[in-house]
């Protein structure tokens, strides 16, 4: 401290006084300056390197998914077009429909390798000769006369444009006729869907035939047990009516386009439950599938997924206790009407062993 007060207190034209060398602190500011850039810039580098490798480290978890789930759909396709042929070569005898099937197999077929022909085939060769053209244009980069002998760039334009053009026209009829196909199965879904809520109000309300097929000797205990049944399957229909109308609502309040829903379910189901991280991979593939989503928007469909999913699961809960419920109702009935009958037979053979006794009695007294 008296070092600094001394020049102070001497003046500062004393003696005592050092002049301060500025640029020596310039120079030396200068050197910690770049140093410190230094430091920031191997920071910068080992951000990067790490956001890399963790990029990689996703992208390898998302191969590894993705070929079992490859390998999945091709095993499940293998085996459903293999369950399809030995069912249409056994039935195909008996019945003219499978016949028409097999036609109509044999047909999309042929038009299936058409299309590869006339679509696929021309994207795979103009691929390859644009790889022989580059690696010729290497060869005789040098050679000029040689490169015009061999490449005409203007040639080859017009042959991409020509195939981008082919490729846009056949996109185009593949929608017309993909939108075509899903207003089709929109019908059909909707009859089904009607279809549908007539069985399962047939399932739930109807009284079976088992039921009404039993011979019971005493009318009322038949009513009352077709009744109690009335009575347990409205019980049950109710509470699926409930279930199904908070699917509706949850649904309803699900404000995504078919496609990106389509492509949540689809990411989800993907990656198996068991697996290490899974949360993490599907969100960071949802990102990159649905660009113009947030993070946010998706952990919150998330939520409203989880619920509408749990929901289902109580659908389907719910479906089974009931068709336990109906068989035991149904076994308890037959064991009910059983025992009636048993108890009916013994009061008729009661009643039979009492009026012969009483004939007897009867007859005793009349010889008396």
């Amino acid at each position: 401290l008296e070092s600094l007060v001394v020049p102070m207190r001497n003046g500062l034209c004393s003696q005592k006084h050092k002049p301060v060398d500025y640029k020596h602190l310039y120079e030396l500011a200068a050197v910690e300056k770049m140093a410190s850039a230094k430091i920031q810039l191997k920071i910068k580098k080992t951000e990067q390197v790490s956001k890399i490798n963790k990029e990689r480290m996703l992208l390898k978890q998302h191969w590894q998914v993705w070929w079992q789930e490859h390998k999945r759909l091709s095993e499940n396709r293998q085996k459903a077009e293999a369950e399809i042929k030995t069912f249409l070569d056994e039935k195909r005898h008996k019945h003219k429909f499978f016949l028409d099937m097999r036609d109509l197999e044999h047909k999309l077929s042929k038009e299936r390798d058409t299309y590869q022909t006339n679509t696929v085939v021309p994207i795979w060769q103009l691929k390859e000769n644009l790889k022989f053209r580059l690696s010729e244009m290497q060869c005789y980069l040098s050679e000029e006369s040689c490169l015009k002998s061999k490449f005409n760039p203007v040639e080859m334009l017009q042959q991409i444009k020509f195939v981008k053009k082919q490729q846009k026209e056949i996109l185009e009829f593949l929608i017309l006729e993909s939108l075509a196909l899903e207003r089709e199965l929109e019908d059909y879904k909707t009859k089904a869907l009607a279809h549908s809520f007539e069985e399962k109000n047939g399932l739930f309300l109807e009284v079976p035939s088992a039921l009404l097929s039993l011979e019971c000797p005493y009318p009322n205990l038949k009513t009352l047990v077709i009744n109690e049944y009335r009575k347990l399957a409205r019980g049950y229909w109710s509470k699926l009516q409930e279930v199904d109308q908070q699917l509706k609502v949850l649904y309803r309040n699900i404000e995504w386009k078919e496609e990106d829903q389509w492509v949540f379910q689809t990411v989800i189901n993907q990656y198996p439950r068991d697996l290490q991280r899974r949360r993490t991979l599907y969100l960071d593939v949802l990102q990159r599938y649905l660009p113009h989503k947030s993070r946010h928007d998706l952990v919150v469909h998330e939520k409203a997924w989880d619920r509408y999913h749990f929901i289902r699961n109580q659908r389907r809960v719910l479906i089974l206790n009931w068709a336990q419920a109906r068989k035991a109702f149904l076994l308890k009935a037959v064991t009910t009407v059983a025992e009636a009958s048993a108890a009916h037979e013994t009061e008729v053979a009661l009643a039979n062993t009492r009026q012969k006794q009483q004939e007897i009695c009867a007859d005793l007294k009349a010889k008396v």
